[in-house]
C-alpha cells in the first residue's frame, strides 16, 4: 500500500514539469506558445517526452509530460534516462576528434591499420569514411536479420563487433555512394577502444560526460543492464501498449542513455565549447563529396541543411519506441532538444513547430504553387523503380493523377502533387517523392532513398523448372543456411528461425521477395545452379553456395 501511495503522489506532482529561464515579456509569450504546443502533443497518462530549449548558453525552457513507465504509471521527469539511438553518433565522433588531437589516431587512417581482422578488404576505408557513411560496409541490422537474430534474438556489443569483423566484402566502392547505416560507428567505437586502451564507455565518461557534468549519462553495451530512472519503450497496438524492447546493444552508433538535463549540457558545449573546441564542430559540419562530385549534407556525425531560410545543424535518433532529436540554429545561438518514448513522428513535429514559434520573424516560407498536371505531363514519371533490391514500385499516371503501386499488387494509391516534380506520399508522415530523370528520391523525414527506374520482364513461372533452384545453400562468412523448396508451384526460401518467404521470378535467373531481398543465381559451365547472391537493404551480393 505504501508503494502504491508513493506512485500516486509522484504521479500527481510530476505530471508536467515546466521550467522557464529568465526571459523578457515577448520571449515569455513565445515560450507560452511552445508550452501549449508541447502539451497538445503529449498526454499525462500515455507515453511522452522531455523538451528543452537552450538560448545563448542558458536553458530558457524545459518541460516534461507523459509516462516513462506505463505499468507502474511513473512520470517522465528531467532525471528520466532515454535511449537516444543515433544522436549517440556525434559523441563518438567527438571522442575520436579528442583522440586525434592527442595523436592516437587520424581521421585519414585506413581502418585496417587498427582492425587487422579486415585486412582482406580491398578498399581503403578511412575513419572519415566510417563517420560520413561512405564506407560501403553492410549494415549490422541487415546482417542480424539475415542471421535470424532479429527480430526475436539479442546481441551484445562484443557479439556485434565479431559479426562485423567477419564481413568479407562491401556493398559499393568508397565514396561511390552515401548510405546511412550503423556499422561504421560501431567499428569506430572498437577503434577507439584499441587506440585508447580502455573500454569505449569509460573513455566517453572520462573525456566528455564527467568534464561537462553529464552525471546521468552512460553508454550501454548490454541491453540487460539495469538503467536507473529509465524510460521504457512501447508500441501501441489496437489502443493497448506493448513492450517494445531493444534487441541490439550497439555502442558507437547508438547505446547512450541520457537525460534532458544532461543533453542540455551537451548542447551548451556546442554553443560555447568547454570540452574540445569550435574547430571540432567545424570539422563535423564539413560537406561530404562523393566520387561523382555529388554533395551530401552529412558531415561527421552531424547533418545540416536549411529550414525555411534558416541554416540548421541536427541529428535524430530512433530505435524501437525511442525518439530523440537535437537541433542547432547557430546564427541565433539556439538549440532544441527532445527525448521521447512515443514510437511516432511527434518529436520531429514538436522541434520544427517550435522553430516556427520562436523564430517566426526570421523564417522565410516559399509558397508552392500547386499545379494541375495533365496526364501528358505525368507520363514521364511512369515506370517501375527499385527502392531496394527485392523491393519495387510502379508509378502510374491515370486521369491527371499520379499513383504509387507496390510491384506485383493491384492496389493504386494517389500521390497529391506539391509542384511539377514533387508529390506527397501521405501514407507515411513527412514523406514525399521528388522525381528526376530516370529516378525519384523517396524522402522520409531526414532520410533520402534513391529509387532508380528499372526494366523488369518477368518470365512465366509456370514454364520454369523451379526444382532446378531448390537445395540447401550456406553462406560461410556469416554462418547462415537457407533452404529453397517448391511449395504449391512457387519457390520458397525456408529459414529455420522464421516463416517461409515466397520468391517471385524477376528473370529466368533472378527471384525476389519484398520481405527478403533479391536472389541472383550462380551457374556452373553445365548451367547447373551452384549458389546465389543475395542483396537487399544495406547489403549487396552476399554469396551462398549450394
Amino acid at each position: 500500500m505504501k508503494h502504491k501511495v508513493f506512485i500516486i503522489f509522484s504521479f500527481l506532482i510530476a505530471q508536467s514539469h515546466f521550467v522557464l529561464g529568465q526571459t523578457n515579456t515577448i520571449e515569455q509569450q513565445s515560450y507560452t506558445k511552445v508550452d501549449s504546443l508541447f502539451n497538445s502533443f503529449y498526454q499525462s497518462n500515455k507515453t511522452g517526452a522531455a523538451l528543452a530549449i537552450i538560448k545563448n548558453g542558458e536553458t530558457t525552457y524545459q518541460n516534461t509530460k507523459g509516462l516513462a513507465n506505463i505499468e507502474y504509471q511513473i512520470p517522465i521527469t528531467d532525471s528520466t534516462a532515454f535511449h537516444i539511438a543515433s544522436v549517440s553518433k556525434q559523441f563518438t565522433t567527438y571522442l575520436a576528434l579528442l583522440l586525434e588531437e592527442e595523436g592516437k589516431l587520424s581521421f585519414e587512417d585506413d581502418i585496417r591499420v587498427h582492425l587487422p581482422e579486415l585486412n582482406h578488404l580491398t578498399n581503403h576505408i578511412s575513419i572519415k569514411n566510417l563517420t560520413n557513411h561512405t564506407h560501403g560496409l553492410p549494415n549490422i541490422h541487415a546482417l542480424a536479420h539475415l542471421k535470424g537474430i532479429l527480430p526475436q534474438g539479442q546481441l551484445t556489443h562484443k557479439e556485434i563487433v565479431q559479426v562485423l569483423l567477419n564481413v568479407k566484402q562491401t556493398n559499393f566502392g568508397v565514396k561511390d555512394k552515401y548510405e546511412y547505416n550503423n556499422t561504421g560507428y560501431i567499428l569506430l567505437a572498437e577503434i577507439i577502444e584499441r587506440v585508447g586502451k580502455k573500454p569505449f564507455k569509460e573513455q566517453l565518461q572520462q573525456k566528455i560526460f564527467l568534464p561537462l557534468g553529464m552525471n546521468h549519462s552512460e553508454a550501454i553495451d548490454n541491453i540487460n543492464i539495469v538503467v536507473k530512472n529509465k524510460a521504457y519503450s512501447y508500441k501501441l497496438i489496437s489502443d493497448k501498449y506493448e513492450n517494445f524492447p531493444l534487441k541490439l546493444s550497439a555502442i558507437g552508433s547508438s547505446g547512450i542513455n541520457t537525460t534532458i538535463h544532461d543533453l542540455s549540457l551537451w548542447a551548451k558545449n556546442y554553443q560555447n565549447p568547454i570540452v574540445g573546441s569550435r574547430e571540432f564542430y567545424d570539422k563535423m559540419e564539413q560537406v561530404t563529396y562523393l566520387n561523382s562530385g555529388k554533395k551530401i549534407d552529412y558531415g561527421l556525425g552531424q547533418q545540416f541543411g536549411v529550414y525555411k531560410g534558416l541554416d540548421i545543424v541536427f541529428h535524430g535518433g530512433g530505435d524501437v519506441g525511442y525518439r530523440s532529436y537535437l537541433l542547432h540554429i547557430p546564427k541565433h545561438q539556439l538549440s532544441i532538444i527532445i527525448l521521447a518514448n512515443t514510437n511516432d513522428f511527434s518529436a520531429l513535429d514538436v522541434v520544427y513547430q517550435t522553430i516556427d514559434v520562436l523564430l517566426k520573424d526570421y523564417i522565410k516560407v516559399k509558397t508552392l504553387k500547386k499545379l494541375k498536371l495533365s496526364n501528358k505531363q505525368l507520363k514521364k514519371y511512369e515506370g517501375t523503380y527499385e527502392f531496394q533490391p527485392g523491393n519495387y514500385f510502379n508509378i502510374i499516371a491515370e486521369k491527371d493523377t499520379l499513383y504509387f503501386q507496390p510491384y506485383g499488387t493491384i492496389n493504386k494509391n494517389p500521390l497529391p502533387s506539391l509542384n511539377e516534380n514533387t508529390f506527397e506520399f501521405p501514407y507515411i508522415p513527412h514523406a514525399k517523392f521528388v522525381f528526376y530523370e530516370d529516378r525519384f528520391d523517396f524522402n522520409i523525414a531526414d532520410f533520402t532513398y534513391e529509387c532508380f527506374k528499372t526494366n523488369i520482364q518477368q518470365p512465366n513461372q509456370n514454364e520454369m523448372s523451379l526444382e532446378d533452384f531448390t537445395g540447401v545453400f550456406r553462406n560461410k562468412e556469416h554462418n547462415i543456411t537457407y533452404e529453397l523448396v517448391v511449395v504449391d508451384n512457387k519457390l520458397n526460401v525456408k529459414r529455420a528461425f522464421n516463416d517461409n518467404h515466397i520468391l517471385n521470378a524477376l528473370s529466368i535467373k533472378s527471384f525476389y521477395s519484398s520481405e527478403f531481398g533479391k536472389i541472383d543465381f550462380i551457374y556452373d559451365s553445365n548451367e547447373l545452379v551452384t549458389g546465389f547472391r543475395l542483396s537487399g537493404q544495406n547489403f549487396k551480393n552476399i554469396v551462398f553456395k549450394k
